[in-house]
């Protein structure tokens, strides 16, 4: 297999992604739990002071009237409704319901709401889910501090709504994906520019396939770095680096013999301008299809005989270039 700055990148990109996206999700998954720890804490401390200011009102002069009773529990109620994430709050005393305030939108108010018969227990959370497909904490905490006999039949009752907790997990994902995303494509074009480099100094590389700097590979030709091309009177000469045409030796740079090299080692065959790059310009930067093109045009100047109707190197319009073999 031919080993192309293309193919070491995408690799290099892809080794960097398998090492980085399960560090990435482990991360998040410890960040995530580590949230969750936290909301359940705030959760239960909201209903532990929502239940503090529940029995401070209980125990003030107030409480002898129970409607300016009522009243002040009432408000107390919208205001911790008011409170995001809260999506409902009651207030039981003796086992009556005395106030309550909810947003439930469709959801069946009575069965969600529903009293339990024989109290509850003195401290408990549930998660729990409404037809909306919502997931919430149902949170039970009895208002005389301190009390744990049960059951209790005076408590206070909150909804906490666990969107925000969801959409901080979902955040926390996505920002370690684009996290392993963004190494992967750092230690791509890394690659990309250490390829020179690698590419001259990486072990078996005359045998492993990795590409000449002249665009050939032994595996690709399926010939010995030293053989001649023949073609009739047009002889490429590998081990010497020369081109003869009719027993004369053409003047061609380093460069002209690497394309006619590359273009003879398959006659017929159309190699792309983005091909001939890789394969015979493989080590250099910045070059483009104008560089193949005025090369094609210098090697046409000296082999061709007829340089503005060749039928020798031909362009193939749309696609690139060929060799074809001269006859004699």
């Amino acid at each position: 297999m031919t080993m192309t700055r293309r193919t070491f990148t995408a690799l290099i990109a892809l080794v960097a992604l398998a090492l980085s996206l399960p560090a990435a999700l482990i991360f998040s998954a410890r960040v995530a739990g580590e949230h969750e720890r936290e909301f359940l804490r705030s959760s239960e401390w909201m209903a532990k002071n929502f239940a503090d200011h529940v029995w401070l009102q209980l125990r003030t002069p107030l409480s002898e009237d129970p409607s300016r009773l009522r009243a002040v529990l009432n408000t107390m109620v919208e205001e911790f409704v008011v409170m995001d994430p809260v999506i409902y709050a009651q207030v039981v005393l003796d086992g009556e319901l005395v106030a309550q305030h909810q947003h439930l939108g469709d959801a069946a108010v009575e069965r969600v709401l529903a009293l339990p018969e024989g109290g509850v227990p003195a401290r408990q959370l549930e998660r729990k889910q409404l037809e909306s497909g919502l997931e919430y904490l149902d949170i039970w905490r009895a208002i005389e501090p301190g009390r744990t006999s049960e059951p209790v039949t005076s408590y206070v009752r909150l909804g906490v709504s666990l969107a925000p907790l969801s959409e901080t997990i979902w955040a926390t994902r996505r920002l370690a994906l684009l996290w392993a995303a963004g190494f992967a494509l750092v230690m791509g074009f890394l690659a990309y520019l250490a390829w020179p480099w690698w590419a001259k100094r990486v072990h078996g590389f005359e045998g492993s396939g990795v590409q000449h700097a002249d665009g050939l590979t032994n595996s690709r030709t399926r010939e010995p770095a030293n053989s001649e091309l023949s073609f009739g009177q047009l002889v490429i000469d590998d081990h010497a680096k020369e081109v003869r045409l009719s027993e004369t030796t053409l003047p061609l740079t380093p460069r002209e013999y690497a394309l006619i090299r590359l273009l003879a080692s398959e006659p017929g065959r159309v190699f792309s301008a983005h091909e001939i790059i890789e394969r015979a310009w493989g080590m250099e930067k910045f070059v483009s299809s104008e560089d193949v093109k005025k090369y094609i045009y210098l090697l046409r100047q000296k082999l061709e005989r007829d340089p503005q109707n060749p039928t020798v190197i031909v362009t193939v319009r749309g696609f690139g270039y060929k060799f074809v073999p001269p006859t004699q």
